[in-house]
């Protein structure tokens, strides 16, 4: 076979462009046909370079720099890299309008109020690259070349922005600021994983970035990995074995996997890399195979990582499929290390051919169009493990009806053992307005959110969302019945430039799985790339009251920590406290002091303004009283040398769980049982005067009293 001659570009930052250029078709669609699994083309091991200072201590960016960046954006760059590819367009389906289109808007509106809706960072270039997520406490996000932490209850600042590459400062390539940064949060492990690739060296690398702990302002394990060729238009899955990428690479190299355990605790992580010879493209087109990324439970242990992406028969020929991908890693012998398509679902007739340019999206007052990005699916398709069956949720853009009118086509896949299958799929477009550069996920109660920018001749572009309500969900019918809303209202279009945007991110909330988190775009006055986020929840969580006690079992005198864990996002809580002090409280976790020996009832009432819940807990605390002294033992005045079952007897004592029983000396014999009985064995060889003891026990503490003989 004719070996391909490459070209490879570089850029110093990645904003206008695909950067790999093939000038010849030797890597063809004929490699589409091989089934077989291939083994890795690279293997190595990154190298770690320690912890960063905490990131709340890193410098913000100056104005200056700031004005920098604006003006080096500015920079035309790549028009070369523009055309796209539709070799099969003439025979390519659909002919007519999109089979699957939802034309009617959905009706359902209780419960989709936003709940969170404040001001991201601004970016200086085309695109902004707005992506980020919410963790516990905080929501991080990232553009194109700068991160921030928020508070995700206030919006408030509280790092940053910064500077990304100052997340890998010393890191080789970190010298650069290239681009393409993403933000993940790997719940199970309760970190945050940050990733920017580096072009401008001599090696191409890509900078991994996991924090030490939960909390993203403090310190962060800063990795660099030389990656074979450049990784473009990067995308990140989080799975239980590694952190998968999958990269905008047509020569080769665009598969990789990173050793998550040992990057979580700053260890030393070996990467694999794939030369992927399944890529539904031509050789000159732009294509990504993001990998799926986990959310909630793992998958099932020992299940490969997955990769997915959208085959358009104008581009590949065939029919319009899902393709679905497996890596094996083998972390032991990385060349064990497999990668394989294992599947191509048939879906509706879809349409990505919005013409052979970036200008697609029609915008008010300009004949300025927009990038649709329509040719990969986007950012970031999402995984849940529901024990009984597993699921993919993704989407991308596409033309409706053949006039450059965008709606975002979405799908479910579901997999209860064996292979994967399409459950419902559906493209939303239910006006005559473009919606694209979608993100789309599954929440914890069965309910899809679509989050997306909008756009045409009337509306300039903005933010909204909708979704799909857990009924009809699940009927799977492909419906999004959830009426859309509004995250931001355009007030301004986009000119002289057609790169809009290239992701953005909707996420699930790690604490409350009801809630969606979305971060993208929009045109503020001036031209300036203004960025937005936000969070919503369809159905909200229902009120379910529910608490905890730090002792059910006090003695008298304790003090008893009562915690709220109620679900519904309660806003006030009612508390009784039968015998206890004091007897009511409306403090959330409030504390409670209990004098007196009984059993005492505990009722929590909360509300949320509107509903309320009560539970009430019968005896659920049981205060012991303090053992008082059991009378004197009674029993025989005198024994014989070697007498057995002697019985001493004492009074019963109110919350004693047991009686310790013993004589004085030790070698005078032997006592037996724990009860309000003692029986001694006395010793054949002792002579003398004995002293018997018994104990009252319980958690609150002994007490003794003596007799003898």
């Amino acid at each position: 076979m004719q070996t391909a001659s490459v070209v490879k570009i570089f850029i110093m930052k990645k904003i206008f462009t695909l950067v790999i250029i093939a000038l010849f078709l030797s890597s063809s669609l004929s490699a589409f046909a091989q089934e077989s699994p291939v083994k890795p083309t690279i293997t190595g091991t990154g190298i770690y370079y320690g912890l960063t200072p905490p990131l709340r201590d890193l410098p913000v960016i100056t104005e200056a720099e700031f004005l920098e960046m604006k003006a080096d954006a500015m920079m035309e760059r790549n028009r070369e890299l523009e055309k796209r590819s539709y070799p099969f367009a003439k025979t390519a389906l659909p002919k007519g309008p999109d089979p699957a289109w939802q034309r009617e808007m959905g009706t359902t509106t209780t419960g989709r109020e936003l709940i969170m809706n404040f001001s991201g960072q601004e970016s200086p270039y085309y695109p902004p690259d707005a992506n980020g997520t919410a963790g516990p406490l905080y929501y991080m996000q990232t553009i194109n070349t700068v991160y921030a932490i928020y508070d995700k209850t206030t919006g408030a600042l509280v790092a940053g922005p910064t500077a990304m590459n100052q997340l890998f400062s010393g890191v080789p390539g970190s010298n650069c600021n290239d681009g393409d940064p993403l933000i993940l949060f790997d719940e199970q492990a309760n970190r945050w994983l940050a990733v920017e690739f580096s072009i401008c060296g001599s090696n191409d690398r890509m900078l991994i970035a996991v924090s030490q702990t939960g909390d993203p302002t403090g310190s962060w394990h800063k990795y660099s990995f030389d990656v074979a060729d450049m990784p473009d238009y990067e995308k990140f899955g989080i799975w239980q074995d590694g952190y998968y990428m999958g990269t905008n690479n047509s020569s080769g190299n665009d598969i990789y996997v990173f050793e998550r355990s040992q990057m979580l605790n700053g260890g030393t992580a070996q990467f694999v890399g794939f030369n992927n010879p399944w890529r539904p493209t031509t050789i000159d087109g732009f294509m990504c195979v993001p990998p799926v990324d986990n959310d909630g439970a793992f998958a099932p242990a020992g299940e490969p990582g997955l990769f997915i992406t959208i085959s358009d028969d104008a581009i590949a020929g065939g029919s319009d499929e899902l393709w679905i991908y497996e890596l094996d890693a083998d972390w032991n012998t990385l060349s064990n290390s497999t990668f394989n398509r294992v599947q191509q679902l048939s879906v509706p007739a879809f349409d990505s051919n919005f013409g052979n340019t970036w200008d697609n999206i029609r915008q008010p007052g300009t004949s300025q169009r927009l990038d649709g990005i329509p040719m990969v699916i986007m950012n970031r398709p999402q995984y849940r493990n529901f024990g009984s069956y597993e699921t993919i949720v993704c989407c991308h853009t596409v033309d409706l009806d053949a006039t450059n009118h965008a709606g975002i086509r979405w799908y479910e896949l579901r997999r209860a053992s064996g292979d994967w299958s399409v459950r419902q799929s559906g493209t939303f477009g239910p006006d005559e307005h473009n919606r694209w550069m979608g993100s789309v996920s599954l929440n914890g109660n069965n309910e899809i959110g679509l989050a997306y920018s909008i756009s045409s001749i009337s509306v300039y572009p903005g933010i909204r969302y909708c979704g799909q309500s857990s009924s009809e969900y699940a009927a799977g019918s492909g419906v999004l019945d959830i009426e859309e809303a509004v995250i931001q209202t355009g007030a301004h279009s986009q000119t002289g430039y057609n790169r809009w945007g290239d992701y953005a991110d909707l996420s699930v909330d790690p604490d409350n799985e009801h809630i969606f988190w979305f971060t993208s775009q929009y045109v503020g006055s001036g031209g300036d790339r203004l960025t937005k986020i936000s969070s919503f929840e369809f159905t909200p969580e229902a009120l379910l009251a529910l608490f905890s006690a730090s002792d059910i079992t006090p003695c008298a005198g304790g003090t008893v920590s009562f915690s709220d864990q109620s679900s519904g996002a309660p806003v006030s809580w009612n508390w009784t406290f039968e015998g206890g002090t004091p007897a009511t409280s409306t403090l959330e976790n409030p504390e409670v002091v209990y004098n007196l020996a009984g059993l005492y009832d505990v009722e929590l009432i909360i509300s949320d303004g509107t509903d309320s819940d009560t539970l009430l807990q019968p005896d659920f605390i049981h205060v012991l009283s303090i053992p008082v002294q059991p009378g004197l033992p009674s029993g025989p005045a005198d024994v014989c040398k070697g007498d057995d079952n002697v019985e001493f007897v004492t009074n019963d004592i109110p919350d004693a769980i047991s009686y310790a029983w013993s004589v004085n000396p030790p070698e005078a014999g032997t006592f037996s049982g724990n009860d309000t009985v003692g029986t001694l064995a006395v010793s054949e060889i002792f002579a003398g005067s004995m002293r018997i003891s018994v104990q009252a026990l319980n958690d609150c503490g002994p007490h003794r009293i003596c007799g003898g003989m």
